[in-house]
């Protein structure tokens, strides 16, 4: 298994696939996905919102906002829909809605057939994703895996349930408390908005220890600039675009 400090070491400056390769393929579908490992990303990042069969079963589905207008070809909120019915939908050039498991299996298949390891974020987006995330992540995997929402509280119920795993706290915009946060849930990475990141913040944030990754970014001067910086890494729709600051040394 494949830590994140060792992706890390490996790979001096991620790219991370936001929802895969969303600028070029509909957003968290299987489709994006395989295009943005098709691309060479060394980082996935996917939404998780829990949702229930119709036997009341609950699974993680892989989508980002809680109600389907945006993405899909119908409308209503998660709720409205059990995961059959969801898995209906059209999320685009005919995409359905994945589960996590179904990303996880394309993940360990890419790693397996490839022979390249590409990290996955998960950002819990629902109410108690925490819980079924941490069961589903419970085995092991040859990638490694981070766990990050803007809903700190939700990775604190995370950390409990799985001491060990990487943690990436979201931020929009800059809170004075960040130490303090990312060290109660023991972080790896602070995960922030580009409208936040500033070459004295990044700087601060890599002093204190942690990976610090930049989203969304999908133009190569900015890329090129927070690189400067010192980032560790960013999130883009367009890793066509992107993908040369990774084989480049910082």
């Amino acid at each position: 298994m494949s830590t994140f400090q060792q992706h890390l070491r490996r790979h001096p400056f991620v790219i991370a696939g936001h929802r895969g390769a969303a600028g070029l393929a509909p957003e968290n579908t299987l489709a994006s996905y395989s295009l943005a490992l098709e691309l060479g990303v060394t980082m996935l990042e996917l939404d998780v919102h829990r949702a229930h069969y119709a036997d009341g079963r609950a699974d993680l589905v892989v989508i980002h906002d809680n109600k389907v207008n945006r993405t899909t070809n119908a409308k209503g909120t998660l709720e409205e829909f059990s995961i059959e019915a969801l898995r209906q939908l059209d999320a685009g050039d005919g995409q359905s809605l994945p589960l996590l498991s179904e990303v996880l299996d394309l993940l360990t298949l890419h790693t397996q057939t490839t022979g390249r390891i590409t990290a996955l974020n998960i950002e819990l987006k629902g109410e108690e994703t925490a819980d079924l995330a941490a069961q589903m992540l419970s085995q092991t995997f040859a990638f490694p895996i981070v766990i990050s929402s803007f809903e700190h509280f939700k990775l604190t119920r995370f950390r409990t349930l799985m001491p060990q795993a990487p943690i990436a706290p979201l931020y929009h915009r800059y809170r004075s408390d960040w130490a303090t946060t990312a060290d109660d849930l023991n972080a790896c990475a602070i995960n922030i908005s580009a409208k936040m990141a500033t070459q004295t913040r990044i700087k601060k944030f890599k002093a204190a220890g942690y990976a610090v990754f930049v989203y969304t970014v999908n133009s190569l001067q900015e890329g090129q600039q927070l690189r400067d910086w010192g980032a560790s890494g960013l999130f883009t729709d367009r890793p066509d675009i992107l993908m040369p600051l990774s084989l480049t040394n910082p």
